[in-house]
């Protein structure tokens, strides 16, 4: 490891005390104070120091610090955390005088290519790091600025040189007593030319002088001319110095000597008198640095610059000076203290001593250390005592090293003699002594952790040192969020941590993995808000860019920018908010294959940044631009903002609660908002002040409000409201269904008519989260054969709209009226409006066209088609018809409400029109019958309470309805100008919001080619009736169900009238329990109805529909072709419960209309949920619209007293037993070898299939038996005459139609009585028979009575039983009894198990007649 080179403020401390002939010399040869010129010549090349060991340390460089002790003594008084606060505040306002010159000085080197010397450092922190270096004040906390040295300075001009050096000698030092002044004295005799004493006498007075002092002592002679002053010579300038406060700005803190020394002040406003002293206070000349003095003294010379008016001559009797200074006292003497306090430490690190210490300190030993002199250069100790510390004795030439032990302290600061010996190791380079003592003081507490990293070899320790050394300074950290701030002396001495880290470790080691040191610098800053901490994190940030750390570089700029715009310094705010902003504009290194950049159709090149930061940052600029007067360019960044985020990005300072958390009930402000108003309030003002400066600046608004993709042609035919999709499967229907009539194609032109106004739709999508308004809106034409595309063609007549408001982020169809005076081909360009007023913009409506892949080259690369405009031909009027409704109110219905409507259709075209049809949605119900305007609920025979419906039982779609113009007109056809009306029924089937879609598709007489016009109607549909319905077998031999109908009035008011209550099978057969007789329901009321049902015998056509649905999915479930075919016609047996007046008969073609639409929709949805991986079109080649075993139920009600009326159409329970029947396919299916497909998706969806088709109803599974057992049955006997036998009936019903059953019933011999039980049955007392059996043929029902054996009175359980039932095969036709013997039992492998269910007990009642006697 190379020795480390430690930073200038780890040098050693040399204190001057010149005499005043000293300045004068000084000031007369144009010179400034001595110790501005001994710093000149710091560092020194070559010096060698020796450790402990006596190993010779090469240095390359020396440095030294040299200061005026008078300096020195009026600051080191000053309170530590006022001076640092002051330290601070100074360093920022050097920090904004420089910092104009720093970024242009930045700016234009990186506009000219960069100047090498600022490619690994920054001006900044060149400044921040001279400023603390320039530090050379003590402090308690460390050892590093207390004097080393302390060298006298006389001239021979002095009327007596040896009075004047007593004076020094004799003089009282105003230090601190925490101020460690173990020193050096040395003694300096200057000698000019223009002294009054030759040579000879010199040389005497400097060997008296090493008589008296010690052999520390030095004759400088010198020339000085001063008639010429001697040429200038640069010398490196002078590190900063804070300036000094005045005595009367602050009180001394610490207690002051008097000038006996014995004597102790107190603090207080009234400053004390100075101590006394030989030298007057004269005027000094101006310091050596670079800066001119605003009131420069008035002498003959005077200094300027840095620059020194010395001979060369001169120039080398001072670097001799001070070399000999260095080497043979300095340095030698540095290594003797080394030597004796590494004794002294040595020796109280040994077990013993730290033993006998601990003991007593432990037990009450005093804890006072007596201070063993040591042998020094002289016979008398410079210290031995409170006034001798101040006032040195005259016949010592060294002050001699005080013995200190490990646990005491000097004073009230923690400079001890261990740290001494540690700061003096490290400076003379013995770094094996230096780390141990600097452990040792870590581990006591007393500092060392920010040395120790500057020492040792880079490793991860080096990052816990460091964060314990801030840590030691800041003390436990309160909880984040409460605002708080280290105290200024935390801060500082963080920064001189900072400092002395980044300049004494080499930066590769500095910026290596292991360390990190870049977050130390971090780290240092914490949370301060002053520009010192803000310069931290900017050169943190420098040195994550050099490392390659780019996005912690720039979140670091941009702390730094913050820190730096809060404290006013705007021009390096905004230097680093652009550094920033650059570096997160960087693209990170992608390494990824050209081919992802392709098929993801993204730029390699291209990067966006990071959105959610970036905005955030060009505002900060915006806003410093424009409080700095730079309105344009603020303009520019605020108008960049306004663009939509990719991601959400966090919003702008979110409102604080009291706690300092955000309070959840306060809006959040939205950062478009800000950024709008920001941007129109700079633009109002740029435009007031510059005029039309604005247009020169070429602004283009960042965000499209117009989708040209969606952007369409309205024609006066066309409907604005409906879903396109709907209108796109209307005109597929009906091309589908002519396709099979003719070739005639349905006509979409797209021309509009002269002199008639078509639309241009536009649609507005607004990006942002603010409203914005849109001024001027209109769009812009061109003729297709014109080359000028500016101007809009004569004849045209295009709308301008003033005011268009655009919510957040809402989307808006704007229309835009055209008319056209002649027949012209447009093409609409561009859109164009004003901003706010503010910005006019325009907005290409071009589309780009598709991609070629026709040829290679054009496969290679990307190759796209000619942009697709919007072009509009319009012609002379030729075939036109208008629709519109009648009544176009709002219209609100009633589930199932029949409501009569009327639409106008106008003939405004040219040619007449013959032929004309009409279609309308899947769902939407209408009945249009122009040759009869009857209502649904009308009859025209006598009404029955049964009838046969016929229904084809396909899930086919509707066909389009055929309108003979000659049953609605007075003519065959409608002529141009004519008008007629369209009368039609809507049966408002399904609730909610419903838009009614009508397409009217038309030609001229003979074979013309069809057209369209579109009519849409918006309507309303509340439910009133809440209809339910529940089956359940039947005990009584005359039906097999009990279907109930439950309905409730959900309305609250209106009372609603039941007219009739119709039910529809294929299997079953209804008959009402009650007649139904004028049942009106009140508000909230239910009413419940009772039907039996029966099987219908008459019912041939569900055995073909159900083997239709099995040849169909088995089909499917083979993967085969489905052929086209339909299912068979079915049979409906229809019951109409009713007055017999009032009764609607289901066949009247309206109603019968109504119920195939419901009953298709129903169907419909259902199997397109339950079958979802069967494609949809083929759902009406498999499917049936009617199950035969469900019973769907009409509900026909009226509501009086507002004339409204209408039925309700329900899908009802499920009767019958079903066993299986595509048990067999689905089994057949698992077990076939599927074909091996590469694709796990088409696996899945073959078993999704399988298991629907499983669960599907027309293969479910139900156990065929009711069980019905005779209750509350009451038995009388006597008891006198013995026990009796009570006969118990189970009556079982086969509830299958097609299957029969074999049943068994198990009874319990002797049950045992449940606890459980609160009723107080008694347990059933089978005897005799236990077991029987039964076969029971289809919808057959046996009864099989049992005993009881009863010896006492009481009401006895009927439970206690188990009937077990096995499903049979159904006979063949030739053998239709089941019983006979001859007839083979074929079992389906069906079994169920039933037992009493839970909560019914039937039970008997058993009564003793004799004790009633």
């Amino acid at each position: 490891m190379a020795p480390p080179t430690l930073p200038n403020s780890l040098s050693p401390h040399v204190c001057i005390l010149a005499s005043p002939d000293v300045q004068q010399v000084l000031e007369g040869a144009a010179l400034p104070p001595l110790p501005d010129i001994l710093q000149c010549f710091s560092p020194l090349p070559q010096i060698t120091t020796r450790t402990t060991s006596l190993t010779s340390v090469p240095h390359s460089a020396f440095a030294l610090r040299f200061s005026d002790v008078v300096e020195i003594e009026n600051a080191v008084h000053e309170d530590e955390e006022q001076r640092a606060g002051r330290t601070m505040d100074w360093v920022g306002s050097r920090i904004s005088q420089r910092c104009h010159r720093w970024v242009d000085m930045m700016e234009s080197s990186t506009i000219e290519g960069g100047a090498k010397i600022w490619r690994d450092r920054t001006p900044w922190w060149e400044e921040v790091k001279r400023c603390v270096e320039g530090d050379h004040v003590p402090s308690s906390s460390e050892g590093w600025n207390h004097p080393v040295s302390l060298i006298l300075a006389v001239t021979t001009t002095a009327a007596n040189p040896l009075q004047a050096l007593q004076d020094l000698t004799s003089r009282a030092f105003d230090f601190p007593p925490w101020v460690d002044i173990t020193s050096l004295r040395y003694f300096l005799i200057i000698h000019p030319a223009n002294s009054p004493l030759a040579d000879p006498i010199a040389e005497a007075l400097f060997n008296a002088v090493k008589k008296q002092y010690g052999l520390h002592s030095y004759l400088l002679p010198l020339h000085l001319p001063t008639d010429p002053l001697p040429s200038p010579v640069p010398v490196p300038a002078l590190p900063p110095r804070l300036p000094t406060l005045a005595v009367h700005d602050s009180p001394l803190l610490t207690p002051r000597p008097t000038g006996s020394g014995s004597t102790f002040i107190t603090p207080s406003s009234t400053p004390p008198p100075p101590p006394t002293s030989p030298m007057p206070q004269a005027a000094r000349p101006p310091p050596l640095t670079n800066k001119q003095q605003e009131n420069p003294p008035q002498s003959p010379t005077v200094y300027a610059g840095s620059t020194l008016r010395l001979t060369q001559d001169d120039i080398q009797q001072i670097g001799r000076f001070v070399r000999e200074f260095v080497t043979m006292s300095l340095v030698p003497w540095m290594e003797k203290c080394v030597v004796e306090w590494n004794e002294n430490y040595s020796s109280s690190r040994r077990l013993p001593s730290r033993l006998f210490s601990s003991t007593r300190r432990l037990f009450g030993a005093s804890s006072t250390t007596t201070s063993q002199a040591t042998p020094s250069h002289a016979s008398n100790t410079s210290v031995s005592s409170g006034s001798s510390r101040y006032t040195h004795g005259t016949s010592g030439s060294v002050s001699s090293i005080a013995s200190v032990t490990s646990v005491s302290t000097m004073g009230g600061g923690s400079v001890n003699q261990q740290r001494r010996l540690a700061e003096f190791s490290t400076i003379l380079g013995d770094y094996k002594l230096a780390i141990s003592v600097w452990e040792t003081l870590r581990k006591e507490g007393r500092g060392g952790s920010d040395i120790l990293p500057l020492l040792s070899s880079p490793s991860p320790a080096l990052a816990l040192h460091a964060d314990h050394a801030l840590a030691t300074l800041r003390g436990p950290q309160p909880r984040q969020g409460s605002g708080f701030e280290a105290p200024a002396v935390a801060q500082y001495r963080a920064l001189v941590y900072a400092v002395r880290w980044e300049s004494g470790i080499d930066r590769q080691d500095f910026l290596s993995s292991t360390l990190e040191g870049e977050r130390w610098l971090v780290k240092a800053a914490s949370s301060a808000e002053e520009p010192p901490t803000a310069i931290l994190y900017a050169h943190a940030a420098f040195l994550s860019e050099i490392r390659g750390g780019r996005r912690r570089a720039a979140y670091w700029y941009l702390v730094a920018a913050e820190k730096l715009e809060k404290t006013g310094i705007k021009p390096l705010a905004m230097y680093f908010f652009r550094k920033a902003h650059d570096l997160y504009q960087d693209p990170p290194p992608k390494e990824l294959s050209p081919s992802f950049w392709e098929s993801e159709d993204r730029s390699s090149v291209r990067w966006e940044g990071f959105p959610a930061v970036l905005p955030a940052i060009e505002h900060e600029l915006g806003r410093l631009l424009y409080t700095t007067g730079d309105t344009a360019n603020a303009v520019k960044y605020f108008l960049q903002l306004l663009k939509p985020l990719t991601q959400p990005g966090p919003r702008l300072h979110p409102p604080q609660a009291a706690n300092g958390t955000v309070s959840p009930l306060l809006p959040q402000p939205s950062r478009d908002k800000v950024y709008l108003e920001d941007f129109r309030v700079a633009f109002k003002h740029f435009k007031a002040t510059e005029g039309d400066a604005w247009k020169k600046l070429n602004l283009q608004l960042p965000i499209s409000f117009c989708q040209a993709k969606q952007t369409r042609i309205r024609f006066p035919g066309d409907a604005v409201q409906g879903d396109s999709a709907a209108w796109e499967k209307l005109e597929g229907d009906w091309t589908t269904f002519w396709s099979t009539r003719g070739k005639e194609k349905l006509g979409r032109s797209g021309k509009a008519a002269v002199n008639e106004t078509f639309w241009v739709d536009l649609v507005l999508r607004n990006p942002l989260d603010v409203e914005v308004v849109l001024s001027g809106l209109t769009v812009s034409l061109r003729d297709s054969s014109a080359k000028d595309a500016d101007a809009n063609p004569d004849g045209v007549e295009v709308e301008v709209i003033e005011d268009v408001a655009l919510g957040p982020k809402d989307t808006r169809t704007i229309p835009i009226a055209v008319k056209s005076s002649q027949p012209v081909s447009l093409i609409v360009t561009h859109a164009a409006y004003e901003f706010f007023s503010l910005l006019p913009a325009t907005e290409s409506l071009a589309v780009r066209g598709r991609r070629l892949n026709d040829t290679p080259a054009q496969r290679q690369g990307k190759v796209y088609a000619p942009d697709v405009l919007i072009k509009v031909e319009v012609e002379e009027a030729g075939q036109r018809l208008h629709a519109h409704f009648v009544d176009d109110r709002h219209l609100v219905l009633a589930q199932g409400e029949y409501k009569h409507q009327r639409v106008w259709l106008t003939n405004s075209g040219t040619r007449p029109i013959g032929e004309l049809w009409v279609l309308a949605g899947e769902e939407d119900e209408l009945w249009i019958d122009a040759s009869s305007g009857d209502s649904p609920a009308s009859s025209s025979s006598s009404p029955t309470s049964s009838e046969i419906l016929e229904s084809t039982n396909t899930l086919a779609p509707r066909k389009p309805y055929s309108i003979p113009i000659g049953a609605i007109h007075s003519a065959p056809q409608l002529e141009p100008g004519e008008e007629v009306q369209l009368p039609f029924i809507l049966h408002a089937a399904h609730h909610g919001e419903q838009d009614l879609c009508m397409l009217f598709v038309f030609r001229e007489p003979g074979d013309a080619q069809f057209h369209c016009t579109r009519v849409t109607r918006r309507y309303e549909v509340k439910p009133i009736l809440k209809v339910s319905t529940s089956a359940r077998p039947s005990a009584s031999a005359d039906q097999t169900y009990i279907v109930n109908v439950e309905v409730e009035n959900i309305t609250s008011s209106s009372n609603i009238e039941l007219k009739q209550l119709s039910t529809m099978s294929g299997l079953w057969t209804t008959s009402p329990q009650v007649q139904l007789s004028n049942v009106v329901i009140s508000s909230r009321q239910v009413a419940n109805f009772s039907l039996g049902a029966s099987p219908w015998d008459s019912g041939q056509s569900a055995r073909e529909t159900q083997e239709f649905v099995a040849r169909k999915i088995r089909a499917v479930l083979q993967e085969d072709p489905v052929d086209p075919s339909e299912p068979p016609p079915i049979q409906l047996a229809c019951t109409h419960v009713g007055s017999g007046t009032d009764i609607v008969p289901l066949h009247t073609p309206a109603t019968r209309h109504f119920i195939h639409c419901g009953r298709r929709t129903m169907t419909a949805q259902a199997t397109a949920a339950s079958h979802p991986y069967i494609p949809a079109h083929l759902h009406r080649a498999i499917f049936p619209l009617h199950n035969p075993a469900t019973v769907d139920v009409v509900l026909f009600w009226e509501l009086p007293a507002q004339k409204r009326a209408g039925h309700i159409l329900l899908q009802g329970p499920t009767l019958g037993a079903g066993h299986a029947a595509l048990r067999e396919l689905v089994r057949a299916a698992e077990n076939t070898r599927v074909k091996r497909s590469m694709y796990a998706e088409t696996r899945r969806e073959r078993v999704a299939i399988l298991h629907a088709v499983r669960a599907c109803e027309w293969n479910r599974e139900d156990d065929p038996v009711a069980v019905f057992v005779r209750d509350g049955e009451v038995v009388e006997h006597d008891f006198r005459q013995g026990p009796c036998h009570v006969p118990v009936a189970f009556t079982f019903r086969n509830l299958s139609l097609t299957h029969p059953a074999r049943v068994t019933l198990k009874l319990v011999h002797e049950p045992e009585s449940d606890p459980q039980t609160l009723d107080n049955l008694l347990p059933p007392p089978y005897g005799g028979r236990l077991t029987h059996r039964r076969v029971l043929g289809p919808s057959q029902s046996h009864t099989t009575r049992a005993k009881l054996w009863v010896t006492r009175a009481g009401c006895y359980a009927l439970d206690s039983w188990t009937v077990e039932t096995e499903v049979g095969e159904p006979p063949e036709p030739s053998q239709p009894d089941v019983e006979s013997t001859a007839t083979p039992w074929r079992s389906r492998q069906l079994r169920y198990i039933q037992r009493p269910p839970a909560g019914v007990r039937p039970h008997v009642a058993v009564v003793d007649v004799g004790r009633l006697g």
